[in-house]
Order: structure tokens, then sequence, then C-alpha cells
């Protein structure tokens, strides 16, 4: 992360939004094409007020779609929901009758029509990941939110004019152009899948392979300028690491929004966009460069994976409905392994504890029982069921899916005595399917890896894809002469799940006849702090077997309750070096361990 404060002038941030060569704005389109005006008029009222100019006409019914969900954040938002005084009207200005076809879907009659103007006020009321804020210091969307979809143009251009409050600023992810209130996409994903930032906050701006990128940070002030470059520099390392797998970046510009505030809804976490990552970082005076650049090393990954390496089921994305697949394990999945490996090889990762979050992944596995009953693929395709709510029985294909990445990668390193690794089956994926406009299906996954390995990976699959049997992992492990290792170690037991939000950790389930059910806890309460520190001081696993004191918010009121937390044994997985490895098996570990790949 970067940053650097500026003054509040519109003027004094341009140096930053505008890219040297930024196209003009189009005006000479004779094309169909959206284009969007998007106001904040006051920002007390927590409305965006929105414009849809529509031109060059050319059919005699027009279907405007908003989607329903944001790409990356699993659930149904029903944006529609949000919108107020919807109007549409002809050149003149005359209204239109239309109709809503579907839950936010509208059709009008345009035979004859050259232009269509829609309008509509937005309520942006949640700071959150797939959601939108205005506020009296700033305001944030991501296109999905906003920005309707012209049924049969989806590949069409549009243009996006910005009217702010005096003294705001701005920066989008979408293209700038000689306008520094005007940009443009493409096309309509690139359009949706862009989040944008007005009024105040911090910039840092730095370079990656003459690349400009922008770490951008609210509060304005809180998070200081020595963390801001120290973070910099490791984003840096981070984007060169990745990069080198593909062959170089694939957009012109990234732009990191970090909110060191909690986020208002149950999304919060790290977002990842076509050229761009959304993040609730913990509160600026606590949050450390070397805690936040694991989730960053993620969600940069995900420009491939997932923005553009994508499972066909998802290709194009249907903004209407769940888009089930059962290659989230992948999509997640091999994010969650890349995010280490990408930091390892940065430099920013210590070998021991890239070992260590690989023995983590096993166990993260291997003690929940549910992976007897719920296989990766299972666990992908299930995730609209519950992915920021809880569910009676689950796993993660975020950890199966870690998991599984180091398992083929040390697969393929020992099929080919090292000459390929599972770099090479993703840069297969991108360049095969990505570059040529498609998904991937699981089969074609496995086809590219039988032909690198040029033997037949189905079983693999069907036993620890499909399947839920257990992994050979000394075996595999063994390749790179390692042995796993098994300890029995202490674990702390809570009895509550939740996520953060509201400015600590919210409570959405209790289990009964746990340490939280005999605390009184309930669901809706939000947990302040533990003993009084931030939570996000606390090792949870040392608490194990101790009384605690809990600062609570409960319908409103703040009070402390005492907790005493259970403790269990669960299994602990190792990597340790065997002390007689084979000269095949150090090449593996050469190769895999190697620094600056």
């Amino acid at each position: 992360m970067l940053r650097k404060t500026y003054a509040p002038s519109l003027l004094c941030l341009a140096f930053c939004l505008i890219l040297t060569g930024a196209a003009a704005v189009p005006g000479q389109d004779n094309g169909f094409r959206v284009d969007y005006t998007v106001e904040v008029r006051n920002p007390e009222t927590n409305l965006f007020h929105v414009t849809a100019n529509v031109r060059n006409i050319k059919q005699p019914r027009m279907e405007l779609s908003l989607p329903t969900w944001t790409p990356g954040w699993y659930t149904i938002e029903n944006y529609g929901k949000n919108i107020l005084r919807l109007k549409i009207t002809d050149a003149k200005g005359t209204p239109l009758p239309h109709m809503m076809t579907r839950k936010q879907t509208w059709s009008v009659e345009t035979k004859g029509l050259d232009q269509l103007k829609i309008e509509f006020d937005y309520r942006a009321n949640v700071l959150a990941l797939n959601q939108a804020k205005v506020s009296k210091d700033f305001a944030f969307f991501t296109g999905t939110e906003l920005f309707l979809m012209a049924g049969g143009h989806r590949e069409s251009p549009s243009m996006v004019r910005f009217v702010l409050p005096q003294g705001w600023k701005i920066i989008s992810a979408l293209k700038e152009t000689s306008d520094p209130m005007v940009f443009t996409a493409p096309d309509y994903d690139t359009l949706v899948d862009a989040p944008t930032e007005m009024g105040n906050f911090d910039v840092t701006r730095f370079e990656v392979e003459g690349k400009p990128h922008y770490f951008v940070a609210t509060p304005a002030g809180k998070f200081s300028t020595e963390k801001s470059q120290k973070f910099a520099t490791m984003l840096g390392k981070v984007a060169s690491s990745e990069s080198a797998i593909f062959g170089g970046l694939p957009y012109e510009k990234y732009v990191y929004f970090y909110f060191f505030t909690p986020p208002e809804s149950n999304a919060s976490g790290a977002l990842e966009h076509l050229n761009s990552h959304v993040s609730f970082a913990p509160p600026a005076e606590i949050a450390q460069p070397e805690q936040m650049i694991g989730t960053a090393s993620h969600e940069f990954f995900h420009l491939w994976n997932v923005k553009r390496i994508r499972p066909v089921e998802m290709w194009p994305y249907d903004y209407s409905r769940e888009n089930e697949t059962p290659l989230l394990w992948v999509s997640e999945g091999f994010t969650n392994y890349y995010g280490n490996v990408g930091t390892y090889r940065a430099g920013l990762l210590k070998q021991e504890d890239f070992l260590a979050r690989a023995g983590d992944a096993i166990g993260g596995v291997e003690n929940n029982e549910a992976r007897g009953f719920i296989s990766p693929a299972e666990s992908s395709a299930s995730t609209w069921v519950g992915y920021d709510t809880p569910v009676a029985f689950g796993i993660s294909y975020y950890t199966q899916g870690q998991n599984l990445g180091a398992l083929l990668d040390l697969s393929i390193r020992h099929d080919t005595a090292g000459k390929a690794s599972l770099d090479d089956v993703m840069r297969t994926l991108y360049k095969e399917f990505y570059q040529r406009g498609k998904g991937f299906s699981m089969e074609d996954m496995i086809g590219v890896v039988n032909r690198l390995t040029k033997q037949d990976y189905h079983d693999f699959y069907r036993r620890y894809v499909w399947g839920v049997e257990v992994p050979p992992y000394d075996t595999i492990y063994g390749y790179a002469g390692y042995h796993v290792e098994k300890k029995m170690e202490k674990g702390a037991v809570f009895g509550f799940g939740g996520r953060f939000k509201s400015g600590g950790f919210n409570i959405n389930n209790v289990e009964p006849g746990s340490p939280a059910s005999e605390a009184g806890l309930a669901v809706g309460d939000i947990i302040m702090k533990i003993n009084g520190e931030e939570l996000q001081r606390i090792k949870f696993n040392e608490l194990a077997g101790t009384n605690i004191k809990l600062s609570i918010k409960h319908d409103g009121e703040e009070k402390e309750i005492p907790m005493k937390v259970g403790a269990h044994e669960e299994t602990g997985y190792h990597l340790v070096a065997m002390p007689q490895a084979t000269a095949d098996q150090l090449k593996i570990r050469e190769g895999w361990l190697k620094v600056g790949q």
C-alpha cells in the first residue's frame, strides 16, 4: 500500500487520475451506446442520482436490467431494491410507459425512437464490498449497483460523467479521459466490474512494469505515510512476482481501494475486480503492512484466476441469477495457494512460514468432519447457499482448493521431472481459454494437466475433487523430500460464528450448549473487544481453556460478560524435511521453493 495525502481540490488529484496519452471523450461513435451521469447532489441524503442516455436505437423494444449480484461475492443482493423514482423519457422529455418484466428488468417500447433517457435515484447507505455508500466525506460504488444493461448490447461502449460536491476528488478503475470527471468502458462487463470512489481520501501512486498503481486509503489521514510507503514496496514486489507467471500485467492501471473502517454488512474482507480490488483492513492505527500483504497477494492473483481464467459456467456472467460451478476450489482455492506463492516468491514470506501454511491447509481440511461428506466440487457448487451466512454443515473450498493446489503442483513437478508445474497449467488456461474468449470446464483442466504430464489425472480428480478420499499426503509431499508430521494440539472452542461488521465481530450463529451459549451470547450481538484488546490483536487458540471478558453491544447497549473458552484437541500437520532426501527429491524441492521465479 502506498499512500500520500493531497489537497482536496480536483486539480491536485488530476496527475494521479490521468494517464499519458488518454483518449478524448468519445463523441463520434455512430453505433449503439449507453452513456451515464452519476451525481452526488447532497451527501446527507445517501443518494446517487443516475442518468442513462441511450443513443442510436434501432429496435422496436428494449429491455433494461440491473444486476442482482456482484461477481466474486456469491450472494444475491437485488440491487433494484435501492432504486427510487425511476422514469424513462424520449429525446423530447416525453414520459414513456414501461413495465417490469422481471424483478429488476424493465421493458420499454422503442419503435421509431433514436434515443432514451432513464433517470433514477439510488439509495446508497451501506459501505460493504458489494454495496454502495454516500456519506458526508466520501462516496463509493461498484458498477453492478448503478449501471443498467441494455438487452442485446453487452458489447457496446459507455461513457460515465461524474458531478460531485465542491472540493471532492475522484478515482476510478474505469479508463480516464482528458476530462478528469469523465471515464469510459469498452463494454458492459468492464463497466460494471469497476469500483469508483469520490470525496476525501489519501492516494499514493507507484509504478510496476511502467504501469501506474494507486493505493487509496479511507478515511483520509489515518494510515500513516511511513506504513503506506512500506506497503507500496511490498505490493510492487507481489505484482512483479505474480506477473512473471503469465508474462506481464493484463491492464493499463491498477487501483487498491482500502477502507480502514468496519463494513456495514456481512460483505467484509476483500473483493477482486478486473483491474482493482477493494479491502476492509483493521483500524489504521493497528493495521500493519505485514498483516495486509497476504490478502493483497490473494486478490491480485485474481487478476488472472477468475477475472480472466474463468469456469465455463460463469462465461459470460449471468447477472440475473446464481451462477453455480463446481470449480470454485480452483478459482478461489488456487488463488489462496498462489497468494502464498506470490508473497513467498516476492521475498516477503519466510520459507518456514510458507511450509507452515501448507500444513495448515491440510489441517483445515482434515480436521473438519464435513470433509468426509462434501467434496471440493460440491462445496464449490453450493456456495450460494451460505457464502456470507452460516450453514449447518460445511467446508471451505478456499482451504480445499489451497490444499489441492499444492498437491497438484508437486505431483506435476514429479511427473515431469521438474520441467512443468501448476504455473504451466495456469498459463495454458489463460492462453487457450481466456485469450480465446471462453471459460474452461473440469474436463478441460484435466486435459491440460494430462497433456503436460503425459499421465492420466482423471483418477486424481475422481478421488479428491469429485470425491472425498484423503489424499496421499506423505507420498506427494515426499516428491519434494518432506514428511507430513502429525501432532496433537490444543484449539479454542467458542461456539459462535459470524463476520466482522459495524466495528466488531457480529454474531450470526450460536451453537447450543457451547461456551458462547452458556455465556448468554445471542445472534445479533457484536463483540467489540476481548480482555480489553481489539479482536485483530487476539491469538484465539491461546485462549483455549481460559476465562475471558467480552465487551459486546447487545440491542444497542454496551456491556461486559465473562466467558469460559472451551478447549479441544485437533491434529496439527507440519512438513518436516527428510534427513536423507534423494537428488530427485531435492530437485523438485528446489524448483518448488525457488524465490523470484
